[in-house]
């Protein structure tokens, strides 16, 4: 599977590289290996202000001709900030701390019956998100044993989307109403601090703030293609052929900074720091996804994604949830 094989080969590949990206955007310089390769043998050079113009001209010309695919494209996003809590709440929108839990349901937990960790809690009517329930509270729960944070990467019986699909150290669990008392959940006995398998501290929570919008297909899409009407470096490698002068490396990480889909969300489109795990023409979307930052760490620098179908969404029916996360 394309992405157990991207996980595991993560920690080599920053071993190979780490020195020589050192002094620059990390993430940028992990854009492509060509990117990484001039980092390692070139001095830094003083920006060329004629060439840097002439960039951004080509970039505009090439997003022109999209535009009207792009707008084709737009889904309902609800970009996210976080922020340290004070205090912990119950009901809150919020990356971390305790999840809400009442009589009469089972808490989630892995094979081996250990209680899995709170992710993220959504609650949907703050979020307002165009499609989904309106009501309740969305909760993503993951598991804090073995080295994949709960996602099923080594499957003998599944593969693709079906073996994320498979709720074995995650799930995602839907409240339609939160009328009922809150109950202390169960936890998970304490690890020592170099063995912990989660990518944040879920102890100190952050609360979530909704910011509403509508995103475009991102280029790392697997539906670009189809979407597009062709894959994005062909373009690129079109327009540098018409325009000798064009240089197609700082072509394509313009692009890529405007077409970058990255961050924390709820709802829009999904973006990956290696492959989307999703096959051209695939129905599943974005339910949530969170980004690396100051206080997550997706392994290296990477970003986790939430799919769903746009049907069960609309119904409500969050039992085959896809969870899928990438790294460097």
């Amino acid at each position: 599977m394309k992405t157990l094989h991207a996980v595991l080969l993560s920690t080599g590949l920053v071993a190979a590289i780490g020195g020589a990206v050192a002094y620059a955007g990390y993430r940028a310089y992990l854009h492509t290996l060509d990117s990484v390769a001039r980092a390692a043998v070139d001095s830094p050079r003083k920006p060329d202000p004629a060439a840097q113009a002439r960039t951004e001209r080509a970039a505009e010309a090439l997003l022109a001709s999209l535009r009207p695919r792009l707008a084709a494209s737009e889904r309902p996003v609800r970009h996210i900030a976080l922020t340290a809590m004070a205090q912990d709440e119950r009901k809150a929108s919020k990356v971390g701390g305790v999840a809400y839990w009442a009589a009469g349901r089972d808490y989630p937990r892995d094979p081996d019956g250990r209680p899995l960790v709170l992710l993220a809690q959504v609650d949907l009517a703050e979020a307002r998100l165009d499609g989904a329930p309106q009501q309740g509270l969305l909760q993503f729960f993951i598991s804090d044993r073995g080295d994949y944070y709960g996602a099923n990467f080594d499957d003998p019986k599944h593969d693709g989307m079906d073996a994320l699909r498979q709720p074995l150290g995650f799930r995602v669990v839907h409240w339609p109403d939160t009328g009922a008392p809150a109950l202390a959940p169960p936890t998970s006995p304490a690890q020592p601090a170099d063995e912990q398998r989660l990518p944040f501290d879920p102890t100190q929570p952050r609360r979530m703030r909704f910011v509403a919008g509508r995103e475009s297909l991102g280029s790392n899409d697997a539906g670009w293609p189809a979407a597009m009407g062709g894959a994005l470096d062909e373009r690129v490698e079109a327009y540098v052929r018409a325009h000798p002068g064009q240089d197609s490396d700082a072509l394509n990480d313009a692009l890529f900074e405007t077409l970058s889909r990255s961050g924390h969300k709820f709802g829009g489109h999904p973006d990956f720091t290696q492959s989307d795990p999703r096959e051209a023409g695939d129905r599943q979307v974005l339910l949530l996804q969170l980004d690396s930052d100051e206080d997550m760490m997706w392994g290296d620098s990477g970003i986790a994604n939430f799919f769903i179908d746009p049907d069960d969404l609309e119904r409500g029916e969050f039992g085959r949830v896809a969870y899928h996360w990438d790294c460097y």
